[in-house]
């Protein structure tokens, strides 16, 4: 039995006529005849009274109607549930980034990339809290992509060479401060200032924002004392602006501060950090989406990095 086969014994059952029923179907009405007739064949009755004029369901047509309704109802609504499924994970792209370059990257980048890609469904993941967990989700293929600040100058350390990446673009992360009520920093780092100094950044070895190496490296004769934690710049720069303490946040980010007052510098911009905005993915999977948006990234002139050896696991 053939899914046409009731589709043609449907249509005739509303128009009563062969040959009109026929080109509604858009067969020769002798093929749309052998086609009832072979319904009919695989039931075993006649389904169609044809010496009536318009043609009639037989009591055995009656009796099959709904069923055959049912039975193309359920095919369609399936087929579109298969191709629904199968369209959503063709267009859809799984990132994982960093809270802060959602917000100030990742809108304007995808929106950027639009002319050149099919994707209409983007997932962001902004929740993994170390680096190594991000990466690890890369490696798991929870992920399809992931997004990060990368100091050029150290890059990203480990023995599995399972990653490579591109450069999206540059970012400075400038070292901020609340002001004074005379508009100095409360903290002005080259006059190494004593005692701790509060830090709105996690510092531990694997955090994603690379900054902990930079303050060892050069500002290894103050201390810094971790007082809020948070991968949202925008909390971070709130916290700033209260007064709770130093931040390294990204230029792009404090601009507008930087230029009403709100936020002053803590330290020339010569100790600005200049990072990448990297992309990484998995060479353990080639799956023909994340390969064709890979090469829509190299076609638009992203710049390929030497493949990053990361231990994630």
């Amino acid at each position: 039995m053939e899914l046409k086969w009731l589709e043609d014994f449907l249509v005739l059952s509303t128009a009563g006529n062969f040959r009109i029923a026929a080109q509604q179907r858009s067969v020769s009405q002798p093929a749309f005849s052998r086609r009832i007739q072979a319904l009919e064949a695989w039931i075993g009755a006649p389904l169609i009274d044809r010496a009536s004029q318009p043609s009639q369901l037989t009591e055995a047509g009656k009796l099959f109607l709904p069923v055959a309704r049912k039975i193309v109802d359920l095919a369609k609504v399936g087929k579109e549930n298969v191709q629904m499924q199968v369209l959503d994970d063709k267009e859809k792209m799984r990132f994982s980034t960093l809270g802060t370059l959602s917000q100030i990257f990742m809108p304007g980048w995808l929106k950027s990339l639009q002319p050149y890609i099919d994707a209409n469904q983007y997932i962001v993941k902004t929740e993994y809290g170390t680096i190594l967990s991000y990466f690890s989700a890369l490696e798991e293929n929870s992920v399809d992509f992931f997004i990060s600040y990368l100091d050029p100058r150290t890059g990203l350390q480990g023995d599995a060479a399972i990653f490579t990446s591109l450069k999206l673009g540059e970012e400075s992360l400038v070292p901020v401060a609340s002001p004074n009520e005379d508009g100095t920093p409360r903290w002005w780092l080259p006059d190494k200032p004593q005692g701790p100094i509060p830090c709105l950044h996690t510092l531990f070895d694997n955090s994603p924002w690379p900054i902990k190496n930079h303050m060892e490296g050069k500002y290894s004769d103050l201390t810094f004392k971790s007082v809020y934690e948070s991968s949202i710049g925008t909390t971070l720069k709130a916290m700033a602006v209260e007064g709770f303490g130093l931040a390294w946040m990204p230029l792009t980010l404090v601009i507008d501060d930087l230029a009403s007052g709100r936020l002053v510098r803590a330290a020339e911009p010569t100790d600005d950090i200049l990072v990448d905005i990297e992309i990484f993915r998995c060479l353990k999977y080639n799956e023909p989406r994340v390969d064709k948006f890979w090469k829509v990234l190299q076609e638009q002139g992203m710049r390929p990095s030497t493949t990053r050896k990361i231990r994630a696991d």
